[in-house]
């Protein structure tokens, strides 16, 4: 598999850019760029995003916005018995459109983060509702919150960018992204046992150390620490979701203990599986 580049087709009927909803079937394992931007709005659903040399936990609520040619994907970490309702709301556009309008100027320093990707957080009340009429039919009340949007996001005081690479230096190198792909949706297919260094070492065709290295250069996390998040992001969900036993919901998570189940929340989270599952009840 290889990192695909995806074909985006702008302006078919009544708008200038590409709005859609999606449900279901959305958070595979899908490592591609295009030279759209894209902003990314998760209504409904948890997993983890790669984009570009970073890994960031998504919730609902949450959005990125994404520079042209950045390569990313969003996966999801349902359980087989706990079937997340997922929905994402997507806005794409191409930067040169956005260039013909000479109000654009005011974007410079919004143009120069998203090629890093920006976490956007969890959107405010006027953010939503902009972003609902963006995809909604009326094309004329479209545009004018898509401009809205824009604007909002561009009068915060900062951006919190993700990737420490921009997107021109990330796509450049193919079998990165290939390698990034492979060894992604073999973590995902596997995170439930054991995946040794040299497991996965051996799926990345690369030495133990060399995987090592690459794999923090490109993900920002060593492998062990990638694992932990993933790990943990799937045990918060079921126990969000579930009422399953603190060492049922630590085996299907992949823990192989109750000791490193613990261990791992309290890194990543703050506090105990079991303070979480508190906290989230109320």
């Amino acid at each position: 598999m290889k990192a695909t580049i995806e074909n985006i087709r702008i302006a078919e009927q009544d708008r200038s850019y590409n709005s859609y909803v999606l449900k279901q079937s959305i958070f595979d394992d899908y490592w591609h760029y295009h030279p759209e931007i894209e902003i990314t709005y998760i209504v409904k659903g948890e997993g983890i995003a790669f984009i570009g040399n970073k890994t960031v936990e998504f919730h609902p609520g949450m959005a990125f916005l994404l520079g042209p040619y950045l390569p990313h994907n969003f996966i999801s970490t349902d359980e087989e018995d706990v079937v997340m309702e997922k929905e994402c709301w997507g806005l794409q556009f191409t930067q040169e459109w956005l260039n013909s309008f000479k109000e654009s100027s005011a974007l410079q320093r919004l143009f120069k983060a998203m090629s890093f990707g920006i976490d956007l957080g969890i959107l405010k009340d006027q953010e939503h509702h902009a972003f609902e009429t963006i995809v909604g039919k009326d094309p004329l009340r479209s545009i004018g919150a898509f401009f809205n949007l824009m604007a909002m996001i561009a009068e915060r005081p900062e951006f919190n960018t993700v990737s420490t690479n921009s997107a021109y230096s990330n796509v450049m190198s193919q079998k990165i992204s290939q390698r990034m792909e492979r060894v992604s949706k073999y973590i995902q297919d596997h995170y439930q046992g054991t995946i040794t260094l040299s497991e996965i070492a051996d799926v990345a065709s690369m030495t133990e150390q060399s995987f090592s290295r690459w794999f923090r250069q490109t993900s920002g996390l060593t492998f062990v620490d990638y694992l932990m998040q993933l790990r943990t992001t799937v045990a918060s969900n079921l126990l969000i979701n579930t009422n399953k036993a603190m060492t049922e919901v630590a085996e299907e998570s992949g823990f192989n203990s109750s000791s490193s189940f613990n261990r791992a929340f309290l890194k990543i989270k703050g506090c105990s599986p079991r303070e979480f599952r508190k906290k989230r009840a109320y």
